[in-house]
Formats: structure tokens, C-alpha cells, sequence
């Protein structure tokens, strides 16, 4: 079941164009997947829910290096991540946050179902 919809994600990839090669259009599916298992955000935890021969570790590590290296098209990643929710009307939450500490500001939306 889980095969099935790893090659959906990568089908729906093929449409909304993320990744180019094979190989990342697979990580990408892999990795959403293991968001959703993991329910979770953090690398450690959906390393945990990838399926692969590796070592935790590594695969963590390779989560790590693809963020690192790839440049995203937010908007392609939004239309991707819409695709999981289900039909129906959404809740936009947005937050700014600004450090006392530095000078950096978080800006932060969420959409809720």
C-alpha cells in the first residue's frame, strides 16, 4: 500500500515540477511520507519513517544535505502539500515573531483542516 502511493506522489510530481532527476523526485516522496507517518517535523524524527537500508544516522544525514543543497519553489511545494488535505473550506493562521535577541524576524503561516 505504502509503494502505491510513493509512486503516486511521484506521478503528482512529475506534474508539479519539484525535482528533475529520479532520485530526488523519490527522496521528495520518501520524505513526505515520512512526515505524514511521523506526524512530526524535525529530521530526526522522520528519518525514523523512511524505509532504507541505511543507518538512521545516515538517512538523517541525507535529509540534512538535500535541505542544505536544494533550492525550493515554495509556491510548487505549496500546491504539492494541498494535495493531502482534504476537500473542503481551510484556516490560514499567521504569525510574526520577533527575537528580542537578534534581529531576526519569523514570519510563519499555517493552514488548518
Amino acid at each position: 500500500m505504502k509503494q502505491i502511493i510513493k509512486d503516486e506522489i511521484i506521478k503528482l510530481l512529475g506534474k508539479i515540477p519539484l525535482a528533475t532527476n529520479l532520485a530526488r523526485k523519490k527522496f521528495i516522496s520518501s520524505f513526505i511520507l515520512g512526515l505524514i507517518d511521523s506526524r512530526k517535523v524535525q529530521f530526526q524524527e522522520i528519518a525514523i519513517h523512511i524505509e532504507s537500508d541505511a543507518k538512521l544516522d545516515s538517512v538523517e544525514r541525507n535529509i540534512q544535505s538535500f535541505f542544505k543543497d536544494y533550492e525550493f519553489a515554495y509556491q510548487q511545494v505549496c500546491l504539492v502539500l494541498l494535495l493531502f488535505l482534504p476537500k473542503g473550506r481551510l484556516t490560514l493562521s499567521i504569525d510574526r515573531t520577533d527575537s528580542s535577541t537578534t534581529d531576526v524576524t519569523l514570519g510563519h503561516i499555517s493552514a488548518m483542516f
